[in-house]
């Protein structure tokens, strides 16, 4: 029988201190490592991240300034965060290879996490994840009351200039063209949910350009979920990382 390990901690990564969790089935690999959504901290995997531990090990964490993770005055940009993962990482004794799970803005540091150190990525799983054009093509398609709402979030995260910050991120990942035949699952939301149907439109071209990024893609597309799939449908999303996991061990 498979015996799990499962405990929650700090970590001095170097001037800060990150909360991170780390169990499931011990001797799995690939450990299966989440990358939460922009201002998110671990807890917004609660949804699937019992259920995925199940079969798999996984680590969940608190980006810096987020949740329990203690924060600094570095950029909070996708590469910061890259080198926060990777150190945290490395000091938590957690070894490659990982299967990278981000969320929206989590999907951005993943691939370029993915692109930095293809040597560690088993495989990528980017839930309706943010696009390098999204705030120059789609944002200004939104209703006014949306736009507000959506601008309005960049103070959740970040030191000085947030949006500035996820600007920077942007055009950090834009650099990220290709991840080789890194194994990428692209799963994107269905629903309209908060968009126009001018900005969903442009939302699913870059959803169907992310699966460019690697020789070895797919697109799914969960017809009934909005932009949190973990959420709307966490079985979908807890089956696609089963099945994942189980092609990348084949």
């Amino acid at each position: 029988m498979n015996e799990t390990i499962k405990f929650g901690q700090k970590q001095d990564i170097g001037g800060i201190k990150m909360y991170y969790e780390h169990f499931g089935v011990e001797n799995e690999n690939p450990t299966i490592v989440f990358e939460s959504g922009y201002g998110c901290p671990s807890s917004y995997w609660q949804s699937i991240k019992d259920e995925v531990s199940k079969f798999a090990k996984i680590f969940v964490y608190d980006r810096a300034g987020i949740g329990e993770s203690e924060k600094d005055g570095r950029p909070q940009d996708s590469k910061q965060s890259v080198q926060n993962l990777h150190t945290l990482l490395q000091k938590a004794n957690v070894k490659p290879p990982y299967l990278l799970v981000g969320h929206s803005f989590g999907g951005a540091n993943v691939r370029l996490y993915a692109h930095t150190y293809p040597e560690e990525v088993a495989a990528v799983i980017l839930l309706d994840s943010s696009h390098e054009d999204q705030n120059k093509i789609m944002a200004p398609l939104f209703s006014e009351e949306v736009k507000a709402g959506y601008f309005g979030q960049f103070s959740a995260e970040g030191s000085e200039g947030p949006l500035n910050e996820f600007e920077d991120s942007l055009e950090q990942v834009r650099n990220c063209k290709s991840l080789g035949n890194i194994p990428l699952v692209v799963v994107s939301a269905g629903l309209l949910s908060y968009h126009t149907p001018e900005s969903f439109a442009a939302w699913q071209l870059f959803q169907r350009d992310l699966t460019r990024l690697s020789t070895n893609s797919k697109q799914i597309i969960i017809e009934d979920a909005g932009h949190a799939l973990h959420i709307d449908r966490p079985q979908n999303v807890v089956d696609i990382i089963k099945n994942t996991l189980e092609e990348v061990k084949e």
